[in-house]
């Protein structure tokens, strides 16, 4: 058993009141001192609960601002608790759907991981795979804290959106057989036209040109979306970035459109690439992989589009301690949680590891080599750097940049030289006849030669220009 509690400490005596202060020369000596010596604390006690009263104001979160620290900079120094506006059995629900998604979708990482056959694609995939837990996890952050943890982990997430965007093309290149074969494969092909809604733009020529519009279409989202996350970091630490407002003097504004912008023309090339290689995909089960990505993309946005609008439209009434914003953004997390469940669930589907790897051939060899268990936990931790080396997408990006420049450059020499054949083409032939001043001309020389009493001869006569008569005539 353990020894008894030591007996409580004698109670402390009681401060006696402070007396008036004595008057300035008075017997004590000394000013804010009682008769006694003792000095006046009532102005320390005081001051000290003003400062417990100010800090428990200041750590108390209110349920009707979700982003406060973001207004006037990230608040470093400490997390907030946010108030959950809906019931915590929705809480509980959405805790238990995240750990379902992480389990779901790490067991099958995992078995890429270990049936890790064929890395040219097996790579993309695994970098795919990685989506549903990233916006489940993401999600449960922004119903649990609030502040500039939810921040960051948004912009992680849209930074990891793009990315996945680029993988997934990238992933239907090779398995088409890698860029010059997908060059020539739509070289081949009929020309087909720009899409609704850019259907009046002339169509991109069917070959080089249509698949490198389509790869840097969707690689440009991977470079916009990181150049917002920083301007997102920077305006906010320095109160500038105002989120939730559209307001122009905010960047907010400017951040949303411009990365809104580049991710529906990623999804756009996305879309027309499929449309002119569907044929070609057709034995690799195309559909359901573009359908799965494409809405975990673009379907929680617009989502929370759809909520937004209705509770625009008064369905989703306010309450005492929260605003109907404050609701629309706690059903939208929540449906976003037990969504990412049945994702994992469809990427079963889209992305098995038979479909990659020969998993009985593998799984015999393996047998045959007596491998344990600690044997394939080093196997999947070495192929599990693999997914993570982003040398490729540091060489498309390198290529993109040297292929816009030698764009522009090219731009910028062709307009110089148009510049230079016109102040050459001055110099040489100092009147610059449009299509009707040559007729203008013989008028002007027609008045001249009435003017001196002569008759001037048409240069449409049969005798052809008179004598002694040009159009350069007099302009010396």
């Amino acid at each position: 058993f353990p020894p008894p509690p030591p007996p409580p400490p004698p109670a402390a005596a009681a401060i006696p009141a402070p007396a008036p202060a004595a008057a300035k020369g008075g017997s004590n000596g000394a000013n804010g001192a009682n008769s006694a010596g003792v000095p006046d604390l009532s102005k320390f006690q005081s001051g000290v609960e003003d400062g417990i009263a100010k800090a428990n104001n200041a750590s108390s979160v209110d349920g009707g601002d979700t982003s406060a620290n973001l207004g006037h900079g990230f608040a470093f120094n400490k997390v907030e608790y946010k108030k959950f506006p809906l019931s915590y059995f929705a809480w509980v629900a959405s805790c238990v759907s995240v750990l379902f998604t992480i389990i779901i979708s790490s067991h099958l990482i995992l078995k890429h991981l270990e049936y890790y056959q064929n890395p040219s694609t097996q790579k993309y995939v695994v970098r795919i795979l990685f989506m549903a837990p990233l916006y489940a996890i993401d999600s449960l952050l922004a119903l649990t804290f609030v502040g500039w943890m939810t921040t960051y982990i948004d912009v992680f997430r849209d930074c990891y959106e793009a990315f996945t965007i680029y993988n997934f093309l990238k992933l239907l290149v090779v398995m088409l057989g890698g860029e010059k074969e997908v060059v020539g494969v739509l070289a081949r092909k009929p020309q087909i036209e720009m899409m609704f809604p850019l259907n009046f733009w002339a169509p991109w020529e069917m070959g080089a040109e249509m698949f490198y519009n389509c790869k840097y279409g969707a690689l440009q989202y991977v470079i916009v979306k990181p150049c917002c996350a920083i301007i997102t970091f920077v305006s906010g630490a320095a109160g500038l970035y105002g989120p939730n407002s559209f307001s122009l003097a905010r960047l907010h504004f400017y951040v949303f459109l411009a990365s809104n912008t580049s991710q529906m023309w990623a999804i756009y090339c996305l879309v027309t690439f499929y449309f002119a290689t569907r044929d070609e995909l057709a034995p690799f089960n195309p559909v359901l992989k573009f359908v799965i990505v494409k809405a975990v993309v673009f379907f929680c946005f617009w989502q929370g589009m759809v909520l937004g609008v209705v509770a625009y439209l008064g369905y989703i009434p306010e309450t005492a301690d929260f605003s109907s914003d404050n609701i629309v953004e706690a059903v939208q997390e929540v449906l976003v949680c037990v969504e990412m469940v049945v994702v994992s669930i469809l990427f079963h589907k889209a992305f098995p590891v038979e479909e990659y790897a020969d998993v009985a051939e593998l799984a015999l060899q393996r047998q045959d080599a007596q491998k344990g268990l600690r044997a394939k936990i080093h196997e999947i931790r070495t192929n599990a750097a693999d997914p993570f080396r982003v040398g490729d997408l540091r060489d498309d990006i390198s290529t993109y940049g040297e292929d816009q420049k030698q764009r522009v450059t090219g731009a910028l020499n062709a307009a110089q030289e148009s510049v230079s054949g016109l102040i050459h083409s001055a110099r040489t032939d100092p009147i610059r006849l449009s299509s009707g001043s040559l007729l203008e001309a013989e008028a002007l020389e027609a008045e001249r030669q009435r003017a001196r009493g002569g008759s001037p001869t048409s240069p449409h006569s049969p005798t052809g220009w008179s004598s002694g008569w040009s159009p350069l005539a007099g302009r010396e």
